[in-house]
């Protein structure tokens, strides 16, 4: 595994960074090692030191979280599940491509302007709060239509991620390293309560 977990001041996961980046951050004293990968080691002409998975910042940074809309950030977001009939398009932790679709809720044709309504204000037609993952099967189904015109419910209203549901949705269904297990969201906070 390459890729370390960066943290914030207060443990909580900012980024996935290469693991060169990580060492400059902690040779230049800005980061410290919270758990590295057993049994490697970095070696260079005068030092060795243990291979990093897990870096803390030490000073707190506040970082904006703008998480760019494609696919496979949708996909992760709702858990390689069609969000209409809760069909799961993952092969054990592997997500299966090709399965699913993109689904518009409130369809591109239905929008004025560019924008949709949203739960609290107009949203873009094209934006976190009106994209969800679908089926093939039930895409088609529902095509031009709402998901009440279609008679179709969704399984939890789509919603922008969260500061920190950026490091789930970056490592996609790909599976995390054991040493970072502590420190991730767990797949709950995913959940929007009703």
């Amino acid at each position: 595994m390459q890729d370390v977990l960066l943290l914030n001041a207060d443990h909580a996961p900012v980024r996935i960074v290469d693991w060169r980046r990580a060492v400059i951050l902690l040779l230049e004293g800005r980061a410290q090692l919270v758990e590295r990968y057993p049994d490697r080691v970095i070696r260079s002409a005068r030092t060795v030191m243990p291979w990093p998975a897990v870096v803390a910042l030490m000073v707190y940074a506040r970082v904006p979280h703008r998480l760019r809309l494609d696919r496979r950030a949708v996909f992760s977001r709702d858990d390689w599940t069609c969000q209409y009939c809760g069909f799961r398009a993952r092969d054990a932790e592997r997500p299966v491509h090709g399965l699913l679709t993109l689904d518009h809720v409130v369809p591109r044709a239905r929008a004025r302007g560019g924008f949709v309504p949203g739960p609290t204000r107009k949203v873009p037609v094209t934006s976190w709060e009106n994209v969800v993952a679908c089926c093939v099967p039930c895409n088609r189904y529902k095509g031009n239509r709402t998901p009440d015109e279609a008679g179709m419910t969704l399984i939890k209203p789509p919603r922008s991620p969260r500061p920190d549901d950026h490091v789930r949705i970056a490592l996609g269904r790909a599976a995390a390293p054991p040493e970072w297990g502590g420190y991730l969201a767990a797949p709950e906070r995913f959940q929007t309560s009703k």
